[in-house]
């Protein structure tokens, strides 16, 4: 269908999607008016997903608990009994020309079940979605990003485990034909300004994050979530920005996580990393920042025969080495840091691989392509990733 055959059918679903996102951005100030100390919102800002995912529960979600045990395929699926969820798609990709791309495709699950006034209608639904797909240019220096919003009505947005496939309107990870277990999937978005269109395929085990996933935020344990990676998915498929299109191949992380609680009052956002280095290892690190005090801290690190070690806070030192100001927003971000474990013998300089990666979307926050140099039991070490930083 042409361009111009496809204007009425374009202006129904820019319709429906702002008619969605405004039923989203009113639910999401319910939520925040409605805890023990009200916050005012303006339906007409950003949101901030710290504030949104601040502790507050009124005791009908589902509560995360240590000891229960991940299964999958299972757990690639939907928890609606719990309050919110995500499934992570963040790659690193090169070009035949050698040229770097980085992607995020996400995917966010909101209960919101004490809206029923409106369970009459086949729209309603008592689960919420939202996705991002954002594009970093590492050459050109350029993000590309858009987000989009879906209610779990008439298969508009959802998520299973057998066949596994998530999916928001039609931004998609489905499981390609014949895949009987995993994450080996196709996955789809499509953009005003970016497609992509990658086969992924699953080279290793879930890591379970924390304790067999119970992923502490706190040193108490007062907030956790259900936590698992897949750091190690191959890639290989299209990616076009406007005119230009390139085949591509490189590395995804997946990581999922879904709780009903995930920060407390106090806890300010959080800076998550997830790296691949040259010698074949791995590592997720991220810190919780907490209001006065000091942040809670947790890394996973996966040499090269695949022996996997955690640490927690005293062993992991995290100091940022340099700052960016977003001429669009005003927040600054900490985009260089330095990251020391001394148990591991690992010193590394995580850098920005060019500082406006800051995607301004309803929820506002920076994550991008970072680029990775240092020393592992004194071997020097270079590698890539990802990074993301809320709350600023």
């Amino acid at each position: 269908m042409s361009r111009k055959g496809c204007v009425m059918i374009d202006r129904w679903r820019w319709g429906w999607r702002v008619s969605v996102a405004v039923a989203v951005v009113a639910l999401l100030a319910w939520w925040l008016t409605s805890r023990d100390e009200p916050r005012p919102v303006d339906v007409g800002e950003h949101e901030n997903v710290v504030n949104f995912l601040t502790a507050g529960d009124d005791g009908r979600y589902a509560r995360v608990a240590p000891g229960v045990g991940l299964r999958f395929p299972r757990d690639h699926g939907a928890h609606p009994a719990f309050r919110q969820e995500w499934w992570y798609f963040t790659g690193n990709l090169k070009a035949p020309d050698g040229r770097r791309f980085g992607f995020q495709l996400t995917f966010f699950r909101f209960a919101h079940d004490r809206f029923q006034a409106y369970r009459e209608s086949a729209w309603s639904h008592d689960q919420s979605w939202m996705s991002h797909f954002a594009v970093s240019d590492v050459m050109a220096g350029r993000i590309l990003a858009e987000q989009d919003y879906a209610r779990g009505a008439l298969d508009l947005a959802g998520a299973r485990s057998r066949p596994f496939a998530v999916w928001v309107n039609g931004w998609s990870v489905r499981a390609v034909p014949g895949a009987r277990s995993g994450i080996n999937a196709r996955l789809k978005a499509r953009s005003d300004a970016a497609y992509i269109d990658l086969v992924l395929s699953e080279t290793g085990p879930p890591l379970l994050q924390g304790e067999d996933g119970f992923s502490r935020k706190d040193d108490a344990g007062d907030t956790a979530s259900y936590y698992y990676s897949l750091p190690n998915l191959s890639a290989r498929g299209e990616l076009v920005l406007g005119d230009e299109s390139w085949a591509v191949d490189g590395s995804v992380w997946m990581d999922r996580e879904w709780s009903t609680s995930v920060l407390t009052k106090g806890q300010s956002g959080w800076d998550w990393f997830a790296m691949r280095l040259a010698g074949g290892e791995t590592i997720m690190v991220f810190q919780v920042r907490n209001d006065g005090g000091s942040p809670f801290r947790y890394a996973v690190w996966v040499d090269a025969s695949g022996r996997t070690r955690r640490f927690g806070g005293r062993d992991v030192t995290m100091e940022p080495m340099r700052w960016w100001t977003s001429a669009r927003s005003g927040s600054r971000y900490p985009v260089s840091w330095r990251l020391d474990i001394a148990d591991a013998g690992l010193s590394l300089d995580i850098d920005a691989a060019f500082d406006a990666q800051e995607l301004d979307l309803d929820f506002r926050y920076w994550e991008g392509v970072v680029d990775v140099a240092g020393t592992v039991d004194n071997r020097h070490t270079r590698g890539e990733g990802y990074m993301e930083l809320t709350g600023y």
